[in-house]
C-alpha cells in the first residue's frame, strides 16, 4: 500500500469550534481599538467646545465616568496583552470602559448641540406626521384610557437604560467578542448623527404642537418630554450652561433616540437565541411608546430608526473587513483540493 506524499495533501479547512473564535477576538481587538481612535475624536471634539464656549461641567461626575473607564480599560488592555489572557474578559472588560465613556461623552454633546439655537421645527415635523395621517391626538386618549397600556408603555420607555450594560457583559460571556465591538459602534456612530442631525433639526414635541395639556392625560406623565421641554428652552437662551453628568437626560427630539436603542438592542441581542424573543418584545413596547414617553412626532421614530439601520449596516461592514483581514493574516481561509489530485493507490 502507498501513500502519497505529505505535500499532497490539501490544507486543513478551518474548524469553526477551533479556528474561528481566535479569528475573531483578534478582529474583535482591532474593532476596538478603532472605537478607542473614535471616542478619543469625541473627547477632543467635547474639549474644544468647552474651551470655545462658555459651557462648563460640574467635575465630579465626569471624573467618577472617566476613572471607572479607565479601570476597565486597562484592565481590558492587560487581559487581551497576557499569554493566559481569555478574549471574552478583555472584550467585556473593553466593552464596559467604551460604553461608559460613549454615554457620558455624547449625552454632554446633545446639550452643547442644541445650543447653536437654530429656529425650531415642530411644525413642520408635526405637519409631515398629519400628511402620513399620523393622529397624536388619538393616540394619546387611547393610551389615557387603558391603564394597562399605560404600564406597557411604562415599561417599555424605561427600558432604554438597563440593556446599555447588560448587553456590554451578556454578548462577551456568550462569546460574541466581534459583535461586542460592532455594538459599541453602532452605538457610537447613532449617538453621533443624532446629535449632529438634532443640531439642524431642533424641536420640543408633539404635546405642545398639537395643544395638550396636562388635564388632557390625567392617567400618565410623559416625564420624557418634561425633561425636554424643562432644559432645552434653557439651554437655547443661554441660561443653563453648566453640565452636570448626573442630571443630564435626553433633549434629542428628532431623530428619536429611544427609537434608534430599541432597533440596536433588537440587532444587538439577536444572536443570543435564548434572549432574542425577549428583546424582540421589549424593545417593540420601546418603540411603540416613544411618542407617548418622549413627546415624540412619528417622524421622529422613523428618523431614529433609519440612523440605527445605517449605523447597524457600517459597522457590519467595517466588522466584516476586520474579520476578512484577520482570516487571510492567520491564512485560514479553505484550499479546495486540487482537480488533478491522484487517488490513493492501495495494492
Amino acid at each position: 500500500m502507498s501513500w502519497p506524499h505529505p505535500t499532497e495533501f490539501p490544507p486543513r479547512p478551518p474548524h469553526p469550534k477551533v479556528d474561528h473564535p481566535p479569528i475573531e477576538a483578534a478582529a474583535a481587538r482591532k474593532l476596538f481599538r478603532l472605537n478607542w481612535l473614535l471616542l478619543a475624536a469625541m473627547l477632543a471634539v467635547l474639549d474644544a467646545t468647552l474651551l470655545l464656549t462658555n459651557f462648563r461641567i460640574q467635575p465630579m461626575g465626569y471624573l467618577a465616568a472617566l476613572i471607572i473607564a479607565a479601570v476597565y480599560g486597562i484592565s481590558g488592555h492587560i487581559h487581551a496583552q497576557s499569554s493566559r489572557g481569555r478574549p471574552w474578559i478583555s472584550s467585556l472588560l473593553t466593552g464596559i470602559a467604551q460604553i461608559i465613556l460613549v454615554v457620558s461623552v455624547m449625552i454632554s454633546m446633545t446639550y452643547m448641540a442644541a445650543a447653536a439655537n437654530l429656529p425650531l421645527q415642530d411644525a413642520r415635523l408635526l405637519a409631515f406626521d398629519r400628511a402620513i395621517g399620523f393622529d397624536f391626538r388619538a393616540f394619546v386618549a387611547f393610551v389615557n384610557d387603558h391603564p394597562g397600556v399605560i404600564a406597557v408603555l411604562a415599561w417599555g420607555y424605561r427600558a432604554i437604560s438597563w440593556p446599555i450594560l447588560v448587553i456590554t457583559v451578556l454578548l462577551p460571556l456568550t462569546g460574541h467578542h466581534l459583535h461586542a465591538g460592532k455594538y459599541v459602534l453602532v452605538f457610537l456612530i447613532a449617538l453621533i448623527a443624532t446629535t449632529v442631525i438634532s443640531l439642524v433639526v431642533p424641536a420640543i414635541g408633539t404635546y405642545g404642537a398639537v395643544g395638550l395639556v396636562p388635564s388632557d392625560y390625567p392617567n400618565f406623565e410623559p416625564q420624557g418630554y418634561y425633561d425636554t421641554l424643562r432644559d432645552l428652552p434653557l439651554i437655547r437662551d443661554g441660561s443653563l450652561r453648566v453640565l452636570d453628568l448626573s442630571q443630564l437626560g435626553g433633549i434629542v427630539t428628532f431623530p428619536s433616540f429611544h427609537a434608534a436603542a430599541a432597533v440596536i438592542y433588537i440587532w444587538a441581542l439577536w444572536p443570543i437565541r435564548f434572549v432574542r424573543w425577549i428583546g424582540l418584545l421589549s424593545n417593540g413596547a420601546m418603540l411603540v411608546s416613544t411618542p407617548i414617553g418622549g413627546g415624540h412626532f412619528l417622524v421622529d421614530v422613523l428618523a431614529g430608526i433609519a440612523v440605527a439601520v445605517l449605523s447597524i449596516v457600517a459597522a457590519n461592514r467595517i466588522g466584516a473587513r476586520l474579520l476578512s483581514e484577520q482570516q487571510r493574516k492567520m491564512g485560514t481561509f479553505a484550499v479546495a483540493p486540487a482537480a488533478t489530485s491522484s487517488p490513493v493507490a492501495v495494492r
